[in-house]
């Protein structure tokens, strides 16, 4: 059975520094805006409209809300979105983990992050020139 693509949007492989605030406890229980978020940092290596995907050292839980912040062509972005999967790169047989283990340098951990609300006034196939 051949594989089907389930995402909304094309994904572009892409290397751009990023910071985020993430959170620990209850998904239900975190309000964003009054709840202290941890830091964490690393590098998006694939974007889409509708998310990124993060290598970083930082440790983080599915279903929790995060604020990503990077910059494209010189414009910044802080954009909420969830935490929709994360893990170690080395325990990852998926194919994306391995195309990424070369940047275990940046970190040892992938962070799947999904938008609150999609991207959609980005070329991304113009920037990144596909």
């Amino acid at each position: 059975m051949a594989h089907e693509e389930k995402r909304k949007y094309p994904r572009y492989s892409c290397s751009i520094d990023v910071n985020f605030d993430f959170f620990d406890g209850d998904p239900d229980e975190i309000d964003i805006e009054t709840s202290i978020p941890e830091k964490g940092k690393g590098k998006i290596i694939d974007i889409s409209s509708g998310g990124i995907f993060i290598i970083s050292n930082s440790r983080v839980s599915p279903g929790l809300p995060i604020i990503s912040r990077f910059e494209i062509n010189k414009s910044e972005y802080s954009l909420k979105g969830k935490i929709v999967r994360t893990g170690l790169l080395q325990n990852n047989p998926t194919e994306l983990a391995q195309k990424f283990s070369r940047y275990s340098a940046i970190g040892d951990a992938y962070i799947a992050v999904e938008f609150d609300s999609p991207l959609t006034n980005i070329d991304f196939a113009e920037i990144f020139r596909i």
